[in-house]
């Protein structure tokens, strides 16, 4: 899935999200856009949901 982050091009993949425990995480980048933010919470709805 095609986003933009601090003016770069890039891309989630899906298929590819781990988690990970709070504490390994050391400084907030940034945030994605509202609209990248809600089609990846769609697609992954639509491959998790029942």
């Amino acid at each position: 899935m095609p986003c933009v982050f601090e003016e770069k091009k890039g891309q989630i993949v899906l298929d590819q999200i781990r988690t990970i425990d709070k504490s390994r995480l050391v400084r907030k980048l940034g945030r994605i856009e509202e609209v990248t933010r809600e089609a990846v919470t769609g697609a992954l709805a639509e491959i998790f949901a029942p």
